[in-house]
């Protein structure tokens, strides 16, 4: 039996060395570990066995559980590797159509999976069942019942993507031959994506000094359009603005200016469940990251996905200078815009650059060409539109609608008075106000604490 095993896993070992285009899959992490077992279990077990308790830790610490039930954790983990590979396949199948897909990168995808096929048909349980008898390790090695998959898929990811996700790995799980798959891992990478833009729609950019990236966001915020009351001619202009993005049409950076609390910031984070399935993703950037602009555009540029860079809460002061960089980005500089990048920005005021009574009447030489400038900024957004603060009436209407929402069973006039004492309170009536209103009063509820 050991020799048998022994030749099995040696010929998974040359199917990995013999990989062209998925090569980098067992670079690292598990699938690296993998590899580390397969290349000592002959010369030297011992290092197989360090390799086997790190792969066994890493599947045990997995958070991520969107895996097919029945299959256990590695095969479920392998699958996801492999439909994560950011690959010249997964990122040609983004842009290309089939035919227009180069032959011979074809063939090469065709072998890769036939090879990767003998990777996952091994039983890794036998495996570490294996190392366990033979080095003594019965008590030491976790159960292995705990390397099974409950077959739970995580609500914090986009839907859109597990659905698609799940039909390519029951047909990867379900077949005898991958190279048959070819034509389904092309679709599934063309419809959801390849690499990080495949598996997230939401990212922050990310600088610690070291390493500048852009960084994942595993449950971005739920919010939806239809949770939003009011501003129905914005959110129109906002939709049909994205729309013209999203299908590839010429479309405006956009500004969202107004009071506070009135919901800039949730119309723009409510596009990504609407517009995500058919390939937006956004890319939230600080005021302070706006110096990288030129690096985040880099990462995203050539990518077949259509990207929204959203700047919450914009405003400078009257020394801040990071405004040029984005100025150029909109609109001056000698480099053309990427035509899937497009701006969002909302701000509590329509002059995004601060600007005092002393800009108008300073000596300065020049004076009226700095105030000129100060203006400019908002003017290079193509669209700008306004939130003001509702009105009594409209925001009575959005709690009715957050309360019937949130399954709150309150008679009306009760439900009216405690929002208007709230929104006194608060010193503030807006969606914002609202919202905190609703949240509290389900907290009272539960607790049977509001007062009759």
């Amino acid at each position: 039996m050991e020799n048998n095993l022994k030749k099995t896993l040696g010929q998974a070992l040359t199917a990995i060395d013999c990989l062209t285009v998925y090569r980098d899959i067992f670079e690292q992490g598990i699938p690296g570990q993998l590899q580390a077992i397969l290349r000592n279990i002959i010369n030297d077990e011992q290092a197989a066995v360090k390799a086997s308790f790190s792969l066994v830790g890493r599947l045990l610490a997995l958070s991520r559980n969107d895996a097919l039930k029945g299959l256990d954790l590695h095969k479920n983990h392998f699958l996801d590797c492999l439909l994560e590979d950011e690959n010249p396949f997964s990122l040609a199948s983004e842009k290309e159509s089939l035919e227009e897909m180069n032959t011979v990168l074809a063939r090469a995808v065709e072998s890769d999976l036939k090879l990767l096929k003998q990777v996952f048909d091994l039983d890794l349980l036998q495996l570490l069942s294996f190392l366990e008898i033979k080095h003594g390790l019965s008590g030491f090695m976790p159960s292995f019942e705990h390397l099974n998959s409950n077959g739970i898929f995580n609500p914090g990811h986009p839907q859109f993507y597990f659905e698609k996700k799940k039909i390519i790995k029951q047909r990867l799980a379900g077949s005898e031959n991958w190279a048959d798959c070819f034509k389904d891992l092309y679709s599934y990478y063309r419809e959801a994506g390849s690499g990080p833009f495949g598996r997230y729609w939401a990212f922050k950019w990310k600088e610690d000094g070291l390493k500048d990236a852009l960084v994942g966001i595993s449950n971005p915020d739920p919010i939806r359009l239809g949770d939003l009351v009011g501003y129905e001619d914005q959110k129109k202009e906002i939709l049909r603005n994205t729309s013209q993005f999203v299908k590839g049409y010429s479309a405006n950076n956009m500004l969202l200016y107004g009071d506070r609390g009135t919901g800039k910031s949730s119309t723009i984070k409510g596009l990504l469940h609407l517009f995500g399935p058919e390939g937006l993703r956004l890319v939230e950037v600080s005021k302070h990251d706006l110096l990288s602009l030129s690096r985040i555009i880099k990462e995203i540029e050539t990518r077949a996905q259509k990207f929204i860079l959203f700047i919450d809460d914009l405003s400078f002061e009257e020394n801040e200078t990071q405004y040029k960089e984005l100025k150029a980005l909109l609109e001056g500089s000698i480099e053309k815009p990427p035509r899937n990048v497009l701006i969002y920005a909302t701000s509590n005021r329509r002059n995004l650059v601060r600007e005092f009574f002393n800009d108008r009447t300073a000596d300065e030489v020049g004076q009226q060409d700095t105030y000129q400038e100060k203006l400019s900024l908002a003017d290079r957004f193509g669209i700008k539109l306004v939130y003001n603060t509702p009105d009594q009436s409209a925001y009575l209407k959005t709690v009715k609608s957050m309360a019937e929402k949130s399954g709150i069973d309150l008679d009306e006039v009760k439900l009216y008075d405690l929002a208007l004492k709230w929104a006194l309170w608060q010193n503030s009536r807006s969606g914002r106000t609202a919202r905190q209103f609703i949240d509290d009063l389900k907290g009272r509820l539960s607790l049977n604490s509001l007062s009759e």
